[in-house]
């Protein structure tokens, strides 16, 4: 084998490689991308028994009309009361919360609680 011929396949390779990447690359940071929305409400239901965890949260949209935010808890998920960590198992029905989520393909899926 040539140099020529060794530098064509190694750029082939490289160029190959660089294509795969740009394909992948959208579909891997897709959920990054995804807007974050917050909501603060009263915590109507906890589902730790299940999997996936899930959280319900009623807020308040305007003065009259009424939101319901469902949500999964994964283990990447930020639970606090105040400065403390705590696990999903810690709120109770009827406790303030911010709850922070974003829409994926699946539902919606909870990035942080936080209850007051």
């Amino acid at each position: 084998m040539t140099k020529a011929t060794a530098y064509v396949r190694w750029s082939l390779v490289f160029v190959m490689g660089l294509a795969v990447m740009w394909v992948a690359a959208p579909s891997v940071h897709a959920e990054s991308k995804a807007a974050a929305r917050a909501v603060r409400g009263e915590v109507v239901a906890v589902n730790v028994q299940d999997s996936p965890n899930v959280i319900v949260v009623k807020a308040m949209k305007g003065s009259k009309d009424e939101l319901i935010v469902g949500a999964t808890v994964g283990a990447d998920t930020t639970i606090m009361r105040g400065k403390q960590k705590v696990g999903l198992d810690a709120l109770k029905v009827g406790e303030s919360v911010e709850l922070t989520y974003v829409k994926q393909d699946d539902g919606l899926a909870a990035r942080s609680i936080h209850a007051r």
